[in-house]
């Protein structure tokens, strides 16, 4: 288990670019070389150039309480900022399995204030808006694979802010010694603290706690009230060694907890049972599904290969399938086992190159034959499905990596009747043991008195070392048989009884939210509402939950979040009041779409036949005044120009765009236009209005006509080239040596995502395009849940007509910034080219009627013309609930443009120059063509 702070992750070096081998599928380019990062505690805030430039730790208090089986871990911090500007601070810190953050508090004023918990997207959307407005926000939220991420602002110019965070756990043990718990917090502290202090109570503990080690030369537990306490303050002092803790319990014994609460009384039964492993049937035909994406370089695939050869050769004679997967799945290759030499397949595997995206959903394997699965990975699906299928048989699971997602690998495994194997956590011997056996498991508890509910975990979860119990009494005391063994077959039995007078009062409640959580978060797509739902009673964040800390009243009563206590009063006063007026807004906004709707039919109605331009009246100048060419240019030839032949490779991003992640170049258009409305027009329909996407700072060029038009409009973009250094240095090779060369410029240009874009169109443009796949996928791992990184993957997947991927990566992004327009926008187009009109329609009147932020003015008059459009050409008739018939009306135009960006704080002009060389833009909003 690690808890940290760091937002920096440190890689090797890698080789200098060389021309390396033609990849071939017998021997495929080399591996991508990596060390295991470990992240140190550091605290980052962006610096006036745009790095991260650290913030000093100025003091750290850090408590521990162990109460049974429960530790709850608080860091109370107080940032330093040496800078002579006010910032905004941000932290990550990964935690490991079964650590939920349960606090998150911050000074406001002076007082210490708590955060409350609030939909994940509507906290990330209060803290950003009340940023731009200079207010005092804190937000603490999770990430993908465990992660948690706080930002706080502001650290003011030489002052400091007071931050505190807590955590829990339910501590485990090993199978060696199931009756000792384990406790462990790193601490590897980057430069020294001015005032630090570690506190650490054992609570209710008849045995005496063991320092297995800690950052102090002597640091020992002292017996204190029924008690185990110590404590150490230091100043000036750098913490480099973990706290590492063994609390032993009596042999065999159970300890009993309860909890009265509102809304009933739980309990929590810690025991640890003293049945042993039993060796299983040594398995002959092997399944190994080995993660070789971008991520599987923060894994310890040393230390993975080292148990995978062990076991073999204690296998002797096997049959192994490999499986190597990333964005896509590889063909299986067959490896044969033989005195237990396994040399051909670690030499496949330390070959094989880390590269891409990691999808769950492309292990279709459901059809081959094994004994065995042994699966290789972190967890983390990161693009599209995670729903892998595998053979009917016992899944292994294991992971090496600090960051991951071992409940959903936890239940892959122990759904199939597999074992989940943390890595990280233990050594190759006591994995390989636990290869060659199987665990205990149990069967189930049996009711002999009183009223139980609720009871988890559930019936078949595996038991190593220590083992507990939770539920909801329907009684003030009940009486279990909890059963115990290895399949079907009841090895022991243990009665255990609950309820006040049978134990300690402890927060029996929250330890069974995190043993519901754990179970959910086994299926985090399908059960995403009930974790959000879980999250939000019992204060825990989780991937649909924050914790936020606002600065004034007004705030929380504008976002809807209810306050601590002790503004909970007023709030509800104001949110009543307040009622009534936003229905009235509602209503007024809706108004105001359909009057700029009707201003906008008689703008199509018009009949626009103007004169020739005379030179005279030509703009000079875009600064409010009309801004014309002369024949010949750009404007004349838009419309001689015939539609750019699909086949095209799309341009790649600006590299200066690109590094900042929140935009790129690139052009696509459907030259197919044509003939599809040829056929509309045979099936009865009316003229499509096509919007093809480019991106470029996310500009959409979109065209349609009609029957007045002889010949279609077109727009003939030039393929655009960023010529750098990467792209020479590969162009200079032959093709084949080209994804090898990437490979090992990676280290240079790893966190820039023009890189990968450009890759991508080059590897394209070559004919290989499962590489160019490949490589574009690596976006989706780049940074967690960027939402502009993910709009570019999406609007690139649209372009090279992977629909299906897009619809997943713009869903995505509608989770993570729901009150952005173009989120729901981008999403609606994609379901439209993928095939899903029903749901495009439905999602394209939800930006019509809904409430935007300034930024976005007008995106509802965009998005009503795009819906009626997809209207007009979709047969079958499709229907959009809601929506008036005053709003439906198709009208279909010869060339259509949109500049669409994510960039805060940035301003974009659009101009655009028709046929007789008047401009429209900003400064002339009409044009005597019509424009």
């Amino acid at each position: 288990m690690r808890a940290l702070l760091a937002a920096a992750l440190l890689c090797a070096g890698l080789p200098a670019l060389r021309p390396p081998a033609a990849p071939r599928q017998d021997a495929p380019p080399p591996a991508r070389p990596q060390a295991i990062a470990r992240p140190r505690p550091s605290i980052l805030v962006p610096g006036p150039d745009g790095r991260q430039a650290p913030a000093r730790l100025q003091d750290l208090a850090i408590e521990v309480q162990v109460v049974g089986s429960l530790a709850v871990t608080t860091w109370d911090f107080t940032l330093f900022n040496p800078q002579d500007r006010i910032l905004e601070g941000e932290f990550v810190f990964p935690l490991g399995e079964g650590q939920t953050v349960s606090r998150f508090a911050m000074d406001v004023n002076g007082t210490l204030r708590e955060g409350v918990v609030v939909d994940k997207a509507k906290g990330r959307q209060a803290f950003e808006e009340i940023v731009r407005r200079g207010v005092d926000p804190g937000l603490l939220e999770k990430l993908e694979g465990n992660v948690f991420r706080a930002r706080v602002y502001p650290i003011p110019a030489h002052g400091t802010k007071r931050v505190v965070i807590a955590y829990e756990q339910e501590l485990g043990a090993s199978a060696k010694e199931p009756a000792t718990l384990r406790y462990t917090l790193p601490l590897d502290l980057p430069e020294a603290v001015a005032n630090f202090r570690l506190t650490v109570d054992v609570v209710e503990q008849t045995l005496q706690p063991a320092v297995e080690g800690s950052p102090f030369d002597t640091f020992e537990l002292q017996p204190w009230r029924h008690s185990f306490r110590a404590e150490a303050v230091r100043k000036d002092f750098q913490p480099v060694r973990p706290l590492a803790l063994s609390i032993p319990k009596p042999p065999d014994a159970a300890a009993s907890f309860y909890e009265d609460t509102e809304d009933g009384r739980y309990f929590y039964a810690a025991l640890a049972p003293l049945g042993k492993r039993e060796p299983k049937a040594a398995p002959r035909r092997l399944l190994v599904a080995w993660d070789a994406s971008a991520s599987a370089g923060k894994r310890d695939r040393a230390k993975e290969l080292d148990l995978l050869t062990r076991y073999l050769k204690r296998l002797g004679t096997a049959e192994v399938a490999l499986c190597v997967f990333r964005n896509e799945a590889e063909p299986l290759r067959a490896f044969a086992i033989r005195n237990g030499d396994s040399t051909a397949l670690r030499a496949a595997l330390e070959a094989e190159p880390l590269d891409g995206a990691t999808s769950f959903g492309a292990l279709k394997l459901s059809g081959e034959r094994a004994d065995e699965v042994l699966l290789f990975s972190d967890g983390l699906s990161t693009l599209g499905s995670s729903e892998a299928t595998l053979p009917d048989a016992p899944v292994i699971a294991l992971n090496s990596a600090a960051q991951a997602a071992p409940a959903f690998l936890r239940g892959l495994a122990e759904g199939s009747g597999g074992e989940f194997l943390d890595l990280a956590a233990e050594g190759v011997d006591e994995a390989l043991e636990a290869l060659r056996t199987r665990p205990l498991a149990f069967l189930g508890a049996t009711v002999q008195e009183g009223r139980v509910a609720d009871l988890l975990p559930a019936k078949g979860a595996r038991v190593r070392g220590a083992f507990g119990l939770a539920g909801r009494l329907d009684s003030d005391t009940a009486t279990l048989r909890l059963a115990f063994g290895f399949g079907r077959s009841i090895v022991f039995t243990k009665v255990v009884k609950v309820g006040r007078g049978n134990g300690s009062a402890a927060p029996a409640r929250r330890l069974w939210a995190q043993k519901k959580l754990a179970e959910l978060a086994r299926d985090p797509e399908g059960n995403k509402e009930a974790i959000t739902d879980l999250g939000t009673r019992f204060s825990i964040v989780t991937e649909g939950t924050s914790l936020i800390v606002l600065d004034a009243l007004e705030d929380y009563v504008r976002y809807r979040i209810v306050p601590p206590a002790d503004l909970r009063e007023a709030y509800w006063q104001r949110v009543k009041a307040e009622g009534a007026v936003q229905q009235r807004q509602e209503r007024e906004r809706v108004d105001r779409v359909l009057t700029q709707w009707k201003e906008r039919q008689a703008w199509w109605e018009k009949a626009f036949n103007p004169p020739p331009m005379k030179e005279k009246d030509q703009a000079r100048d875009d600064r409010g005044q009309v801004h014309g060419y002369a024949a010949g240019s750009v404007a004349t030839r838009v419309r001689e120009e015939t539609p750019r032949p699909a086949a095209a490779p799309p341009p790649a991003p600006s590299p200066v765009m690109a590094e900042l992640t929140d935009s790129s170049a690139a052009l696509s258009r459907d030259a197919r236009g044509g003939e599809r409305k040829k056929a509309e027009r045979r099936a009865g329909g009316p003229g499509r209005q096509d919007a093809a996407k480019t991106v470029d700072a996310q500009a959409e060029v979109g065209l349609d006509h009609d029957d007045r038009a002889a010949r279609p409009a077109a727009i003939t973009l030039k393929t655009w080239d960023p010529n750098t250094p990467y792209l020479k240095a590969l162009r200079a090779l032959p093709k084949a040596d080209r994804y090898g060369a990437y490979l090992d410029l990676w280290k240079d240009w790893e966190h820039q995502p023009g890189f990968f874009l450009d890759v991508a169109d080059q590897l394209r443009q070559d004919g290989s395009e499962r590489l160019a796949l490949r490589v574009l996928s690596n976006l989706a791992e780049l940074r967690l849940e960027d939402a502009a990184l993910f709009r570019v993957l999406g609007h690139r997947l649209m372009q090279v007509h992977r629909p299906a991927l897009a619809m997943w990566v713009f869903a995505k992004v509608q989770l993570w910034r729901p009150e952005e327009p173009q989120s729901t926008r981008d999403l609606a187009l994609a379901c439209a080219e993928g095939g899903e009109p029903q749901r495009a329609a439905e999602l394209l009147w939800e930006v019509v009627k809904g409430n935007w932020d300034a930024r976005f003015r007008d995106v509802n008059l965009i998005a009503l013309g795009e819906l009626n459009a997809l209207l007009a050409r979709t047969r079958p008739a499709i229907r959009v609930k809601g929506m008036d018939q005053a709003f439906q009306r198709n009208l279909p135009v010869d060339i259509r443009v949109v500049l669409n960006w994510d960039t805060n704080d940035s301003d974009m002009d659009l101009h655009v120059v028709d046929p007789r060389g008047e401009t429209c833009f900003y400064g002339h909003q009409a044009t005597a063509l019509g424009g």
